[in-house]
């Protein structure tokens, strides 16, 4: 209890740092999944290309090598980033891959009648968008986004191979540095847990107004 106690505050700060890396890059990913599914869907046959073969690169290359390649490969061509900006590159990158199958497939997922009666009245494409599929959209895809935010989440844990000061870099500098390094661990995997049930918690406030969309 002694240990756990001493390295408690370490444990808040790399909350800190986890929470801001996944809140960020969750943001990002999820504005660029929707810009991307629209592109997709209604782009051209270049971009609809483009963003297939973006979309196969980041989920067929395993996380850490892409981490690896914005990290260390981008100091080749002169472009030196710190941890955690590299770190939270890779995230938005990472995520928006993702992002994009999910939005693609629950924009998909509304009937396309909707287009059609949003039409028939003189509504535009954006306002169509904005007012009747994306709030659709958003109510039939809530179990992916919150798996999607979870893994965002769970993703940040690679990030302490490049120095990052997360919650695992925590666990580990505290593992290295004192005699029941398992305590460090079970603490890890108890923050984890809180924030995990903190996003879940969220998600189903969201899920139960969005609702009425259904």
């Amino acid at each position: 209890m002694h240990v756990a106690w001493l390295y408690l505050g370490p444990f808040l700060q790399g909350t800190g740092v986890t929470l801001e890396l996944t809140i960020v890059s969750t943001v990002v990913a999820l504005v660029a999944g929707i810009l991307g599914a629209l592109g997709m869907i209604h782009g051209g046959k270049i971009l609809r290309a483009v963003l297939v073969v973006y979309v196969e690169l980041v989920r067929g290359l395993p996380p850490i090598l892409q981490l690896f390649i914005i990290f260390f490969g981008l100091t080749q061509f002169g472009v030196q980033l710190d941890a955690f900006s590299a770190a939270l590159i890779w995230l938005m990158v990472y995520g928006a891959g993702y992002a994009i199958e999910v939005f693609r497939a629950g924009i998909q997922d509304v009937s396309e009648g909707q287009w059609e009666a949003a039409r028939s009245v003189g509504m535009g494409y954006f306002t169509t968008l904005r007012k009747i599929i994306l709030p659709q959209a958003f109510a039939l895809m809530m179990p992916e986004l919150t798996n999607f935010t979870v893994l965002q989440l769970k993703n940040t844990t690679f990030v302490f191979f490049i120095g990052v000061a997360d919650i695992m870099y925590q666990a580990q500098q505290g593992a290295a540095s004192t005699e029941q390094p398992q305590v460090m661990f079970v603490m890890a995997a108890l923050f984890y847990l809180v924030l995990n049930g903190g996003i879940s918690r969220v998600a189903a406030l969201v899920e139960r107004r969005l609702t009425a969309y259904r």
